[in-house]
């Protein structure tokens, strides 16, 4: 084996870098009750990392270097490293429209999808709210072309390149892109000019992760304040936007390579000015006002680059991106300038990833001490906004009023049924959405979401809208913007 080879296999220990790293990794994730994480830091040409926990409660197996996690939305910048690569040998261009590729992407305005280009999509500058299975829990059988196809149902929330806008659709667009100008698939690409030039052997992505890695870390969320594992889910549906899954061995070679201009053991991997381009600033951010696992919430700018957030911490550019699924959460940060970066992932969903890879960075950087959980559930806080005021229960209508089938033609059908003396419904091409509701107030109801893992998440409510006594339509409240669904037949 050669030196080269073993120090790919096995970074140092991270106390080797500061003893007192390892206990201040200890402390977050036990307050945070993470089962077990995975935490890659490299400073300057030196990798470190630190295995933590096990990798399912169920099991009880230690986590280990080579175990493989999911990422969340940190897989955005491996499919904004893909494009930089082609646009280094000149097979794309970053301005070439995403038309000319996937021409299933299709908006609400037929002539804003002809100018619609690959890096709009990687700066999130389409103007679309965050809305619907069409951004995130559309059954993983889907295929990406389906989320595609399906956008045209959304109406833009601001107009095109006016402003950044958080979506995972443009990201899945340009895997789909990637695949198809090489002819290798989005995976099959990323692995050939990325994952193995770099020896990233325990990294892959959707469905075929579940295949091709052996060592993987389990799901959990928390669910009133107890670790509940949840299935894992292995699906190309989203993969570009999410799925990748990445060891804390690959991660330390991932983050030299974004450190060090695009090469690593002196070999270049992509061109320095190629992947520079996906550092950049492109569309300007709101510090403080909007995704603190984006930009740092005291930051004095911030912007969405490609398939990175951009911003400033405590004096130092920062470069970094969160993640999150249904049970794993992640944060990827570089700090250029310093020469550190810094990845934390978690086998549990939440934000206990990013609060951990911020002390990490501000104990690397001489940053004073402060307790960065309750910093930034003080900023979550203050982005979310004061909860809604619970009006008083009242007695619902006739149950049979709010009964039936509920169309809305990207996120399919709602189903509402009366079991008994309560409502139960479906929304049939989500996953796991299944629910039953209680009275809100007037015609509202909360949503009491079946499985555990859509329970830990965003809270949901249904407003139905009466004529002639009975429900025309019904509003599902738990993103952005309402997505309403319209009567189409009684059950």
């Amino acid at each position: 084996m050669t030196r080269e080879t073993d120090s790919r296999a096995v970074p140092r220990s991270l106390d080797l870098l500061d003893p007192q790293l390892r206990l201040l990794c200890d402390t977050y994730l036990q307050a945070a009750r993470v089962p077990g994480a995975s935490i890659a830091v490299v400073a300057g040409d030196r990798g470190y990392h630190y295995a933590y926990g096990v990798k399912s409660v169920l099991t009880g197996e230690p986590v280990t270097a080579d175990t493989s996690f999911n990422i969340g939305s940190c897989s955005k910048a491996f499919v904004s490293a893909a494009v930089a690569s082609l646009v280094a040998e000149g097979l794309v261009a970053w301005d070439d429209p995403i038309s000319h590729f996937v021409p299933e992407f299709q908006l609400y305005d037929p002539e804003v999808t002809r100018q619609v280009t690959l890096r709009d999509l990687g700066a999130n500058r389409l103007g679309l709210p965050r809305v619907g299975l069409t951004e995130f829990g559309l059954d993983p059988a889907f295929p990406p072309e389906h989320v595609l196809a399906r956008l045209r149902h959304t109406a833009p929330a601001y107009p095109f390149r006016d402003r950044f806008t958080y979506v995972n659709a443009g990201h899945i667009a340009n895997a789909v892109a990637v695949g198809r100008i090489t002819g290798k698939g989005y995976l099959g690409t990323l692995r050939q000019r990325i994952l193995e030039p770099l020896g990233m052997r325990s990294t892959s992505g959707g469905a075929a992760a579940c295949a091709e890695l052996p060592d993987v870390a389990g799901w959990h969320c928390l669910v009133e304040g107890e670790v509940v594992a949840v299935d894992p889910v292995f699906t190309d549906l989203y993969l570009g936007a999410g799925g990748m899954v990445v060891s804390g061995a690959d991660a330390v070679r991932w983050l030299l390579l974004h450190l060090h201009g695009g090469a690593v053991d002196g070999r270049g991997v992509i061109p320095r000015e190629a992947l520079t381009e996906t550092h950049r600033p492109h569309a300007v951010g709101r510090p403080g006002e909007e995704f603190v696992g984006l930009f740092y919430p005291g930051a004095n700018l911030g912007a969405y680059a490609l398939g990175w957030a951009v911003s400033d911490f405590e004096g130092h550019p920062l470069v970094c991106h969160s993640g999150n699924d249904l049970g794993c959460g992640a944060m990827t940060m570089l700090l250029p300038r310093a020469g550190i970066g810094v990845a934390v992932y978690a086998n549990v969903a939440g934000h206990a990833s990013v609060a951990l890879a911020y002390a990490i960075a501000a104990r690397l950087l001489g940053v004073a001490p402060r307790d960065w959980t309750a910093y930034f559930e003080v900023a979550l806080a203050q982005v979310s906004g004061p909860a809604p005021k619970a009006a008083e229960p009242e007695p619902p209508a006739d149950l049979c009023a709010y009964e039936g089938v509920y169309g809305h033609p990207a996120d399919g059908p709602l189903v509402i049924e009366r079991t008994g003396d309560a409502l139960t419904g479906c929304l049939r091409d989500g996953y796991r959405w299944e629910f039953t509701l209680e009275p809100a107030g007037g015609h509202r109801f909360a949503v009491r979401f079946a499985h555990p893992e859509l329970r830990a998440g965003l809270p949901a409510a249904l407003e139905f809208t009466m004529s002639g006594g009975r429900a025309s339509a019904v509003a599902l409240l738990r993103w952005q913007v309402p997505r309403v669904f319209r009567r189409e037949e009684a059950p």
